[in-house]
């Protein structure tokens, strides 16, 4: 089997760390590096859990760069509220041991596009700044970048807690803005699905009946999910897996192309993506929209990968 290449670019973030669990358990996925973004805390924080999460799984195989500390234009915001101080409290992950990249995220995507064969697959969690860095400075690699699979946005609504936009796409609008318009074919998972797309907080022993690794998803969805069980949520939202499930089996989900744009003016729409659903506004699309999950065949799938951990059948090593 072919595997497909991807690079991955995340905040880890709770549903971050789950997303490079499964990733790094497909047997369809060729995981080329892992590069940092500020967004969920401080890309120290986001960088040193990206590095303790392939630590956990036994990957020091995996190349970790980190991405730059601040958004394009905006100031910082972090996530904390929702992610801790740590950005990933709740389990404790090992120290690790494997280095980081010399080089920084950007020139790290740019070295790995270059290198490979065939065209690679981006898989951004967070904000959109080292991908929209990588669009500017090296505009000659766009060719190598087969698409774009994000976690970011919604066509419905937002939960920032700065208005309408979704946390992702808020954070570095003027980065999301480069994305959209950059002509590279985009895969939304946005809100619209994600907050769906979810394990029930009944199903979490299943989880720590999966394994080592199942339990760490557990522990992480019992840190993540105090705030939607505290209000009258029926399980977790595991935003950035649906990027990966995607990629893994994309029957799993309900898809729609149309035009999105990035709002850079709205007081309180700052960083919005405007979908036009119905296509009435004659623009051409540049992304393919997730509306709606299978969400019993997206936990399997979860369950499977931390079973797959138990086994010792993680492919990628």
């Amino acid at each position: 089997m072919n595997k497909i290449p991807i690079l991955m670019d995340c905040d880890p973030g709770h549903d971050d760390a789950i997303a490079i669990i499964l990733a790094l358990s497909s047997e369809k996925l060729n995981v080329l590096g892992i590069t940092t973004a500020c967004g969920n805390q401080t890309i120290e924080k986001t960088t040193k859990n990206a590095q303790g999460i392939c630590e956990f799984l036994g990957r020091r195989d995996i190349p970790i760069a980190k991405g730059r500390n601040a958004p394009l234009l905006t100031p910082v915001y972090t996530a904390g509220i929702a992610h801790g101080e740590s950005g990933l409290d709740g389990p404790k992950l090992p120290e690790p041991k494997a280095p980081l990249q010399e080089e920084s995220a950007v020139v790290f995507l740019a070295k790995k596009l270059a290198e490979s064969t065939e065209p690679v697959v981006l898989v951004p969690t967070g904000p959109l700044t080292n991908i929209a860095t990588l669009i500017l400075c090296y505009p000659q690699l766009i060719p190598k970048i087969d698409k774009i699979v994000l976690m970011g946005g919604s066509v419905v609504s937002g939960c920032s807690g700065r208005g309408a936009s979704e946390f992702n796409i808020m954070v570095d609008p003027y980065a999301a803005d480069i994305v959209y318009t950059s002509g590279i074919p985009i895969v939304m998972m946005g809100l619209d699905v994600t907050n769906f797309t979810t394990i029930g907080f009944d199903e979490k022993e299943k989880f720590r009946n999966a394994g080592r690794v199942g339990t760490l998803v557990a522990d992480l969805t019992d840190y993540f999910g105090r705030g939607f069980e505290m209000v009258g949520w029926c399980g977790v939202p595991i935003h950035d897996a649906c990027t990966i499930a995607y990629l893994i089996d994309s029957s799993l989900f309900t898809m729609k192309e149309m035009n999105v744009r990035i709002d850079l003016n709205g007081e309180f729409t700052m960083g919005s993506t405007v979908g036009d659903y119905y296509g009435v506004e004659g623009q051409e699309t540049n992304a393919l929209v997730g509306l709606a999950s299978d969400r019993e065949r997206f936990v399997n799938l979860l369950l499977e990968a931390c079973a797959g951990y138990e086994k010792g059948e993680r492919s990628n090593e």
